[in-house]
């Protein structure tokens, strides 16, 4: 028997015991893996990463918290993800606790796992149910979260989801929206003309991700709320607080339609939006760094 041999069976072991430990316990092994790394500098709290269930109205969201080192309570930053969710900006949530923040990932009732059934309506109440729960006082004091320190980042239907998280709720500090739609635009939103309907509703038959949904239902949807769902004409709430819009140069996301039209009408009630234009296409996919760095400064400088 060699070395190597002793070392992997050793180390197998030891995974053995942890698990064991953890059905013994009730506790969940990633947190018992990050439970003991190590301390850097003065902080007495190191970096860790915590398990999330979300309840929704009975329905169980399955979520992520990313926790800064250091005792807290720190600002946390809401990440929310689009339609369906491909890209969920994990790469910005671990800069953001690289700098301080905690940073929180969920799905929406009806995706990815999730339990519930879809749809715009609801995930726009999905998010004031995050934000609700990382507020409550068990939960903030236990994830070291500050309950008067929490903003929204959104990428496409999730840049729908952060303006209207912060339009709905005046305990938000800061939006921030990558590409970001307005999912009820002209009342419409993304559905706005036969070419674009056919589009999205064939799209949206592919979407097996996401619980009870089809294109029928994304049209029947947008048909009945979609001026409701409009964030043109709810900005009057944001009052005064700072907006972070990026806009890809893109298709995806019709600028013209979605994006300058809300960026005017914020600015109408508060002097703390800003606007840019980053030349990529609508994950950011070849302009990461100039992305995050962006989100950072912009949060940073407005939010804590």
């Amino acid at each position: 028997m060699n070395v190597l041999t002793i070392v992997t069976r050793i180390s197998l072991c030891g995974i053995a015991l942890l698990l064991s430990a953890c059905a013994s316990s009730g506790a969940s092994p990633l947190g018992m893996l990050t439970k003991g790394a190590p301390t850097t500098g003065a902080s007495t709290k190191p970096a860790s990463i915590a398990e999330l269930t979300i309840d929704a109205d009975g329905s169980r969201m399955p979520g992520l918290i990313y926790q800064s080192a250091g005792q807290g309570p720190h600002p946390t930053a809401i990440m929310l993800h689009g339609y369906p969710g491909n890209e969920k900006n994990l790469d910005l949530a671990q800069a953001l606790r690289k700098a301080g923040w905690n940073t929180v990932f969920f799905n929406y009732r009806g995706a990815w796992g999730a339990e519930g059934e879809f749809s715009f309506i609801g995930a726009e109440q999905d998010v004031q149910t995050a934000i609700n729960y990382l507020q409550h006082a068990d939960n903030s004091a236990r994830l070291r979260v500050n309950p008067s320190q929490i903003s929204l980042v959104g990428h496409s239907m999730g840049g729908h989801m952060a303006i209207a998280g912060i339009l709905d709720n005046p305990s938000i500090v800061c939006a921030v929206a990558h590409d970001g739609a307005n999912m009820g635009a002209r009342g419409k939103g993304l559905f706005n003309d036969k070419q674009s309907i056919k589009l999205w509703s064939d799209y949206s038959d592919t979407l097996f991700m996401l619980k009870g949904w089809s294109g029928k239902k994304a049209v029947a949807e947008i048909s009945q709320h979609g001026s409701e769902l409009d964030l043109d004409g709810r900005v009057a709430s944001i009052n005064q607080r700072p907006v972070h819009l990026i806009a890809a140069d893109t298709d995806v996301i019709p600028i013209d339609q979605h994006i300058k039209p809300l960026h005017e009408a914020l600015r109408n009630y508060s002097d703390k939006i800003s606007y840019q234009l980053i030349d990529d296409d609508h994950s950011f996919s070849n302009s990461r760094d100039k992305l995050i760095d962006s989100t950072l400064r912009f949060l940073n400088k407005n939010c804590r």
